[in-house]
Parts: structure tokens; C-alpha cells; sequence
């Protein structure tokens, strides 16, 4: 059970690395050469970071290591809520416009899916 929450992680981050990997400009669709080589740098990364969920998931223990890797992927989660909030907010300060892009569900599923993943991974790293 307290493996669940790494698993979780590498359900939502999977789709998400491959989205700012394979198509960054599903992500800011008038991005400069430049800023599409970060997002896909930034896919990168989050892939990473499913590798190493998936290592945790698959070692045979959960251990204190396991409960401090939970406690950094769930430290990860807190700047997705962060730019959904803010990505809720120009939505509603501008409200007129029709440029919001939704990507993976838009800025309402992703603060919801990631305040889920926060909270998981970290009752998961600190009571194990």
C-alpha cells in the first residue's frame, strides 16, 4: 500500500513527459525553437523521474530510502499545482478569451490530479 502513491506518480507524469517530449507545442503553441528544446529538456526530466518512481515500485521493500525518493517526487508536484492555479486564475481574469489550452484534461484536472499525488506521496513517504 505505501507503494501505491509511486505508482500513481507514474500514471499522471508518464502521459504528461510524453506530451512535453513528443509535442511541445501542445504546451506553448507559439514557442521559439529555444524554448521548445526546454520543454522537451523539461519531458525529459519528468521522465526521469517516472524511471526512478518505477525502480521504487518494483524494489521489494519499502524502506526509509523509498519513504525520502516519495517525499522529493511529492515535493515535485507542488509546481504543477502552482501553475494550474495561476493558469486558473488568467482563466478567469480573462475571461472573454478563447486561448486557453487544454492540454491532459486542462488547469481544473491538473490542480486536482497533482494536490492527489502531493498528498498520496507524502503520507506515503512520512508514515510509510
Amino acid at each position: 500500500l505505501p507503494k501505491l502513491p509511486l505508482l500513481f506518480h507514474l500514471l499522471i507524469e508518464t502521459p504528461a513527459s510524453l506530451s512535453f517530449l513528443l509535442f511541445p507545442e501542445s504546451q506553448l503553441p507559439v514557442a521559439t525553437p529555444e524554448a521548445t528544446l526546454i520543454l522537451r529538456n523539461f519531458g525529459g526530466l519528468l521522465l526521469s523521474t517516472n524511471l526512478i518512481a518505477l525502480v521504487f515500485l518494483l524494489r521489494p521493500l519499502f524502506d526509509s530510502l523509498s519513504a525520502l525518493v516519495t517525499l522529493c517526487l511529492g515535493a515535485y508536484h507542488v509546481w504543477p499545482i502552482y501553475r494550474a492555479h495561476w493558469r486558473l486564475r488568467d482563466t478567469k481574469l480573462a475571461q472573454g478569451k478563447k486561448h486557453q489550452n487544454k492540454v491532459l484534461g486542462g488547469p481544473v484536472v491538473h490542480f486536482w490530479v497533482h494536490v492527489g499525488c502531493l498528498v498520496a506521496l507524502f503520507l506515503s513517504g512520512w508514515y510509510g
